[in-house]
């Protein structure tokens, strides 16, 4: 039975997070249930990992095994035909068998939002963080580059469990602040990520953008591989799922865009993560 790659874009904030759960409204299942209409029998659908309540993706990858052959594009109308309009198949590809969108991934993106005013924006709530005064940029910036690369990052996990069966070193390959008109964009690339990494990692870069703390402390936090040492984690709102990265040789190319259609908007571009 042949094997798709599925590129999701949803927005997080009606569901319960992209895993299943009992008695919730989550966005794999949603994706199962239309999985099931076009198929005509049980279908699990797996993705690269999980997002919370409330956390939004642009390109969740998840995998699914069905019973017949399909041309991608006709696979991803007949998917977006059965789901409800915040959840949307963006792209399809054959993936070869064996293929597991989780335990293939060799890294993902992420980008979490800020805006930064006095004034309460009254649109968009929930898309975003919101603080009330601007921040120091350059400060955040000096203490983000001691995040990058190799490290312990108990300091920013939040689920002691997870920590102990799977470790919590990992490698933060990119991070950067992109400024904006009213707030910054948090870009990050690594290899994995633990329970609310990022959204702690925005946490604490924002006690030293609010002048609360020095670029200094963030590499104290990182040494100190303790959860009460590092900052708030930031809510779920502003918290985006960018995009999954394989090995190139492991899948065919993806194919383009339909002509003047676009896989990101433009207010979170690609090029956020280019060195």
């Amino acid at each position: 039975m042949p094997t798709y790659l599925l590129t999701i874009a949803y927005d997080g904030l009606p569901y319960a997070g992209w895993q299943r759960q009992a008695g919730q409204d989550t966005v794999q299942e949603r994706v199962e249930r239309a999985a099931v209409q076009i198929s005509g029998g049980p279908i699990h659908v797996e993705g690269a990992g999980r997002t919370d309540a409330g956390v939004h993706a642009l390109a969740m990858a998840a995998h699914v095994v069905l019973p017949r052959v399909w041309e991608p594009g006709s696979l991803r109308l007949a998917m977006n035909a059965n789901l409800p309009p915040d959840i949307a198949v963006q792209a399809v590809q054959p993936a070869p068998d064996g293929f597991h969108a989780r335990f293939h991934a060799k890294g993902k993106r992420y980008v979490y939002r800020v805006v930064a005013s006095p004034v309460r924006p009254a649109i968009a709530r929930g898309y975003y963080h919101w603080v009330r005064r601007a921040v120091d940029l350059p400060a955040m910036r000096a203490a983000a580059a001691l995040l990058r690369g190799r490290h312990d990052f108990a300091s920013f996990a939040t689920n002691p469990g997870y920590v102990r069966r799977h470790g919590t070193v990992r490698t933060l390959q990119r991070i950067h602040l992109v400024q904006r008109r009213h707030g910054f964009d948090l870009c990050v690339q690594g290899d994995g990520f633990l329970y609310n990494m990022v959204r702690t990692i925005a946490g604490t870069l924002l006690d030293v953008g609010l002048g609360r703390r020095s670029p200094a402390w963030v590499g104290d936090v990182l040494a100190a591989a303790d959860r009460r040492r590092a900052g708030a984690t930031a809510p779920a709102g502003g918290l985006y799922l960018l995009s999954v990265l394989y090995e190139p040789q492991l899948l065919p190319a993806e194919p383009a865009p339909p002509p003047g259609e676009s896989r990101l908007p433009s207010t979170i571009a690609a090029d956020q993560m280019a060195e």
